[in-house]
């Protein structure tokens, strides 16, 4: 009960849900001991060193839920930059799995939950208008504003998912058609910046008006030569030293040189001036109207209307870009239209400001919307625009891919009602149609398909359409080999045809070769436009190719008219279903199937068929194929396939791959040997020649493919029961049982072995038995068996829970207490009551302390090996793992015997 509640603590703590928490919640992380609290958030929350490095946890952002009054969908959460964030709206993928924890205990507390178990999977889930992501089972859970790592350990993190992975993917789902159209001309003001620095290093134009702040720098030269910075004074006089003070405020620049000049020239004889602008002042003017932050602004006195708006943030989707005013003393001095600018490139309305101007943005005029293949498909403010072919104009023109024909103007009635006006661009009533407000134009697209075409797929160097033309013949679309890729089947090609007026398909076939030898028959047939001519490989799938095909014939079948497929199974070189063509037969679905295999039986095959009885019952026929007969041209035999109908070509009687079996070690003639059904391994030696004179008979080593398969088997159950206990024990293991703790140890080192441990596949034999009696135990070979003859062994080996498991040179005078005490005795784990012998050829003796049980012979062989099992039965919770070790003990034998070879 404790380590449930610390780990449901540490969930809510690794997902950053402190504001979340219950008070329940805090008070029970309160009552926790100070250094296990501290243990606790330093592990969960900050990745200390016994956090869990599989899956790690992380603190996403915490996001606070709106009021219900506030939609989250006015809160812009997803930046510019950087990673995908959830917004509200989103549309994710929730993918949950199951899969291990961070240790075995955690795995085995997991709850299994029936609204949980419905997650298993990928499913699509929508985040609320509010961010908030509602799951079956599991409270509503805030997630506007993570990244989907984030989302993902923030659903981790939920008690209810405890046991589970949690996957988030967010999809950036865009509207499409005419929601997806955005007024055109706004996003020239994003990413504006907040400040406009003065224009300090632009020349001056002559027009520019001379005001209050202005710097001017005048040059004499001639007679005399200064330099003056003269900045204009409130009253707008500028004082030129020895010549007195001149108004200049109000004088365009142009006119300010001339004066200036003029004026040193009547003053100063012999002497000429340079009059040149300095730093220029700013000027305030007023930004009014639908404009993203209406106020005044300071500009650069070379400011103009653009400028200003930028400076403003630009203008609000609901404000006009076509009817922009500028205002000086409450007058209209200027009307600027953006599209001139966007549109044209024409700037003659962008007109410099003055302080105290005024621009002033009114309310979006009449909109119409264009969407589909125009270049650029947007909301487009009218102003004086009237007709279909200029709001296309406006649009950039119709792309290539546009349906002229079938465009439509989809509008509101007087009545209020949508309506839809069906616009023929190609004529001449239809680009003259009259817009009206709130109008939105759709260009829809050519149909996507190919006209006056063949196709070409499958086996082919260049797949894809080819022009067709009247008469055109399969030999022309595909002239020879040199259009194939190798390896290509000439005999069976598929030709999909499409039958008006509904496209209903019908499937054809045709020999390459014979197309190529008889031009003009029909063997080579004529194509029709939309044909399709699928080429196959002899070594490739066929099925992936066909069943498109197949699935299409499916769905067109009605009772009167089942489905065109038949199949073919057994011996064939691709068996499978194939269309049914018209009149084909059975020797037309052995050339679809590839042709007969090498095992098949080419006397008879057998036909299956299914056909309805008087409407009621759905009976099965079974039909005998003279598949001879078939095979040799012969008409009347050649049965004509309906529909469901399944040939089966059966194998050759007594039809056998080769079976080998392989010899090694002391034989004469050692190496592998093909086998006859029903041979014997004393037969197999005399084809061996027999053994050498130093074969060791009672060593021999057999293995079999069957019981290797068997052995792993049985290997993977108890790896799978020994991780249960394993789980089982470490649960228990909070009680710091020392017995507990130590089985742990145990159990853990033994799925160590058993993970390494492979099958051999080993069968006990006595060789010696074998090749000297009269057959009566011989061994019936099958195919992959090997036999392993090896030397005559010198020692004896000692393995399990000794002090040092090793192998010593044979003697006879030594008992098996003897060969054990060399070995530095039994250790504390030993089972000295199980201990047993593994004789050379495979067979086991138990014994029972220094008695041999059964009144077997008491000596030790040469080769054997005695084994020192691991008392289990010390360990409580290790319940079967005494045959665990045996198995792990054996195996490991029968690999030690097969190195020795």
């Amino acid at each position: 009960m404790i380590k449930r509640l610390l780990t449901a603590i540490a969930l809510l703590l690794a997902a950053g849900l402190a504001d979340a928490q219950t008070a329940a919640q805090l008070q029970l992380l309160q009552s926790l001991p100070p250094a296990q609290r501290e243990a606790l958030i330093k592990q969960y929350a900050g990745g200390g060193a016994n956090a869990s490095v599989s899956t790690p946890l992380v603190n996403p952002e915490i996001v606070q839920p709106l009021p219900e009054q506030v939609p989250v969908t006015e809160v812009e959460l997803r930046a510019e930059q950087g990673p995908l964030r959830v917004r509200p709206d989103d549309t994710l993928i929730i993918t949950v799995a199951k899969a291990p924890r961070a240790t075995d205990a955690e795995l085995y507390e997991a709850p299994v939950l029936s609204p949980i178990a419905k997650l298993l999977g990928s499913t699509v889930f929508g985040v609320d208008a509010y961010g908030m992501l509602d799951l079956p089972g599991i409270a509503r859970v805030p997630l506007a504003g993570l990244t989907a790592e984030q989302a993902s350990a923030r659903l981790s993190a939920e008690p209810a998912l405890k046991g589970y992975t949690v996957g988030v993917q967010i999809l950036p789902i865009e509207p499409t058609g005419p929601q997806a159209l955005k007024p055109f001309g706004y996003d020239l003001f994003k990413g504006v910046p907040t400040t406009f620095a003065p224009a300090t290093d632009i020349p001056v134009p002559a027009e520019y008006v001379i005001g209050p702040g202005d710097t001017i720098q005048l040059q004499l030269f001639g007679k005399e030569n200064a330099e003056y910075t003269l900045v204009v004074n409130r009253e707008g006089v500028i004082q030129i030293p020895e010549l007195g003070p001149r108004t200049v405020a109000g004088l365009t620049f142009g006119e300010l040189q001339k004066r200036v000049n003029d004026y040193v020239t009547e003053q100063m004889i012999g002497v000429r001036a340079s009059v040149t602008l300095g730093p220029l002042r700013s000027i305030r003017v007023f930004v009014l109207g639908d404009a993203q932050r209406p106020g005044s602004y300071t500009v650069s006195g070379l400011s103009t209307i653009t400028n200003a708006l930028f400076v403003s943030g630009g203008i609000q989707t609901h404000g006009s870009l076509r009817n922009i005013e500028l205002k000086r003393n409450g007058k209209l001095i200027q009307r600027l239209d953006l599209y001139d600018l966007l549109l044209r490139g024409d700037t003659r309305g962008d007109v410099r400001l003055l302080p105290g101007d005024v621009i002033f943005v009114p309310p979006v005029g009449p909109t119409v919307g264009v969407a589909g293949e125009v270049r650029r498909p947007a909301i487009y403010e009218l102003k004086g625009e009237k007709s279909v072919a200029q709001i296309i104009d406006m649009a950039g023109g119709l792309n290539p891919t546009a349906a002229r024909d079938v465009a439509q103007l989809e509008r509101i009635s007087p009545a209020g009602d949508r309506t839809v006006v069906d616009i023929d661009l190609g004529g001449k009533v239809g680009p003259n149609t009259v817009l009206h407000d709130g109008d939105v134009l759709r260009l829809p697209s050519v149909l996507d398909r190919l006209e006056g075409v063949v196709r070409l797929s499958g086996h082919v160097e260049r797949p894809g359409g080819y022009e067709w033309h009247e008469g055109m013949r399969l030999a022309e679309l595909v002239p020879g080999v040199n259009v194939l890729k190798p390896r290509a089947d000439l005999d069976y090609v598929l030709i999909k045809r499409e039958l008006p007026p509904d496209r209903r398909i019908e499937i054809l076939s045709a020999r390459l070769t014979e197309a190529w030898v008889h031009p003009e028959s029909e063997g080579n047939p004529v194509l029709k436009a939309r044909d399709e001519v699928l080429v196959f490989g002899l070594e490739e799938n066929r099925a992936d190719l066909i069943k498109p095909i197949i699935e299409q014939l499916r769905s067109q079948a009605r009772a009167d008219d089942p489905e065109h497929v038949v199949s073919v199974q057994g011996n064939v070189a691709h068996p499978g279903e194939y269309p049914l063509e018209s009149s084909m037969r059975v020797s037309d679905l052995i050339r679809a199937g590839g042709a007969l295999a090498q095992q098949a039986y080419t006397l008879q095959a057998e036909l299956t068929r299914y056909q309805v009885i008087g409407g009621k019952v759905r009976e099965v026929e079974h039909q005998s194929v003279d598949l001879a007969a078939v095979l040799g041209g012969d008409p009347a035999r050649d049965i004509e396939l309906r529909p469901f109908d399944t040939l089966n070509i059966k194998q050759t009687p007594d039809w056998r791959e080769r079976q080998i079996v392989e010899i090694q070690g002391e034989v004469i003639f050692p190496g592998k040997y093909v086998v006859e059904k029903g041979e014997t391994l004393s037969r197999l030696l005399e084809r061996a020649g027999g053994f050498t004179d130093r074969a060791y008979l009672p060593g021999a080593v057999f293995l079999r493919k069957e019981l290797q398969e068997k052995e792993q088997q049985q290997i993977n159950q108890l790896r799978d029961r020994l991780r249960a206990d394993l789980a089982a024990i470490t649960l228990q293991q909070a009680q710091e049982d020392p017995r507990q703790q130590q089985a742990v140890g145990l159990a853990q080192g033994l799925l160590q072995q058993l993970d390494s441990t492979k099958a051999v596949g080993r069968l006990v034999i006595d060789l010696s038995k074998i090749v000297r009696t009269d057959g009566k135990t011989d061994i019936v070979l099958r195919d992959g068996d090997r036999l392993l003859v090896p030397q005559k062994p010198q020692e004896v080996t000692i393995i399990g829970e000794v002090n040092y498991p090793t192998s010593h040179l044979y003697d006879s005078m030594l008992t098996r207490d003897d060969y054990i005490q060399r070995s530095g005795g039994l250790t504390y784990k030993a089972d000295s009551k199980r201990i047993y012998v593994v004789r050379a050829n495979g067979e086991v003796l138990a014994t029972s302390g220094s008695r041999w049980f059964s009144g077997a012979e008491q000596e030790i062989a040469v080769g054997d090996t005695i084994v020192v099992p691991l008392d289990a039965e010390r360990m409580r919770p290790l319940t079967f793992w005494t045959s665990v070790t045996q198995i792990v003990y054996q195996l490991a034998l029968s690999a030690a015997a097969l190195n020795a070879v």
